[in-house]
């Protein structure tokens, strides 16, 4: 957001401590100090790779032979990440505004103030809008407008979407806004506690902890799908509402892998006065094969995208089909990532229409080819729609499609 320059207040009594009020803390705590943030580092100032593997599955034992061959049963891919949050920032203070200030304007307080007003909820804002938009691309999204009379359930529904995808609810942290914070210490079924051991009714109707999930406030203008950080942090123009997240902190990587704070003590090249620079860069990613832990509550996302290639087969009616898909979807191999299936559709007059968060359409007949890419398809006629999806396993919902008419062998 824009700065205007104002002159520093030089009453003679004035405070020695900065009185700014409600100043931010971290709200991300747990996924900034996630321990994946150590584990995976940069290749390089700005590329971290994150591994995945997948193994095959055990069989049963023959205890009387020992026969066939033994095969590596285990692939690993790594997917590239680039870092983008690059940020700097840098001040002057005169010696003079020190002394009017009544010590006020020292390098200590200005810095202490940048830290709790921008840097903290500019970086919690950002990782606010990247886990959203990790919960959006992988399907886990609801955007059921809660209130006190559904918010439980729905509540029980997302911790079982959760929960079906072997996400250790023990592990998952809940960010809710002050709105629906509200919504849950107004639903039934939620218990009040009374203590009146010292004679003075104290009545908590704090909700700590909700099967187990650690229940967190945040401040509604950090929980928003997306941000302009031209200068500073405010939310972008046409940004959604986050009601509600569900975070497994061990689905994250967020490394902080530059971070450089100096001082220059006045100097005649400065004019006399000090010069502060600090520059830190961070992101905030995904683990590929743990997207299910992740959920928002807000409004239903666009439909994400898959590219789709056709080339002609070598034989007659024969097409090769590739493809693509913006995001983390698919893994290096081209092959879906933990959780998602790719099914396609062909031989169609016009693309078929998917849509994000719904089934795909019964008027299709759709075939599952996870792990299948390229797709070879036979007895094609040129210029008829093949369309590919991408669906959440447990759901069954898409998340994402993409269409290309064939080019078939001669």
């Amino acid at each position: 957001m824009a700065f205007n320059q104002e002159p520093i207040n030089y009453a003679e009594q004035y405070s020695r401590e900065l009185a700014n009020a409600y100043p931010y803390l971290s709200y991300f705590g747990e996924v900034w100090a996630s321990p994946n943030s150590s584990l995976y580092r940069p290749v390089n100032a700005q590329t971290i790779l994150i591994p995945s593997m997948k193994t095959s599955g055990a069989k049963a034992v023959n205890r009387d032979t020992i026969s066939g061959t033994i095969n590596r049963n285990f692939n690993t891919t790594y997917e590239p990440k680039q870092m983008s949050m690059y940020r700097y920032w840098n001040t002057i203070v005169d010696p003079m505004d020190v002394v009017e200030t009544n010590e006020v304007a020292t390098i200590a307080n200005v810095t202490k103030t940048f830290n709790e007003f921008q840097k903290i909820p500019e970086m919690d804002a950002y990782a606010a809008s990247k886990l959203a938009g990790f919960a959006a691309s992988f399907g886990g999204v609801d955007s059921t407008t809660l209130t006190s009379a559904n918010i439980l359930e729905k509540w029980d529904e997302y911790l079982a979407y959760m929960t079906s995808q072997r996400v250790n609810r023990d592990r998952v942290v809940a960010y809710l806004t002050p709105a629906t914070y509200k919504l849950l210490k107004e639903a039934a079924g939620i218990t009040r506690f009374v203590n009146a051991d010292t004679g003075i009714r104290n009545i908590d109707r704090n909700v700590g902890k909700l099967d187990g999930v650690v229940i967190k406030e945040v401040s509604p203008d950090i929980m928003k799908t997306a941000f302009d950080f031209t200068e500073g942090w405010e939310p972008a123009a046409g940004a959604s509402d986050i009601g509600l997240l569900l975070v497994d902190p061990l689905a994250t990587v967020a490394p902080v892998v530059y971070d450089v704070s100096m001082i220059t003590p006045p100097s005649a090249i400065s004019q006399g006065k000090t010069v502060y620079f600090e520059s830190y860069y961070y992101d905030v990613f995904a683990l590929n094969n743990r997207q299910a832990g992740f959920f928002a509550a807000m409004s239903a996302p666009s439909l994400g995208t898959i590219t789709v290639k056709s080339v002609a087969g070598t034989a007659a009616g024969a097409s090769v089909i590739t493809y693509t898909a913006a995001g983390a979807l698919l893994d290096a191999n081209g092959d879906p990532v933990e959780g998602l299936d790719v099914y396609y559709t062909t031989g169609n007059n016009a693309a078929a229409s998917v849509t994000y968060g719904a089934a795909l359409p019964s008027a299709n007949t759709w075939v599952k080819c996870s792990g299948t890419n390229p797709i070879n398809l036979a007895s094609q006629t040129a210029n008829k729609h093949c369309t590919v999806a991408i669906v959440n396993k447990t759901t069954g919902y898409a998340v994402a499609s993409g269409d290309v008419t064939l080019v078939v062998g001669a």
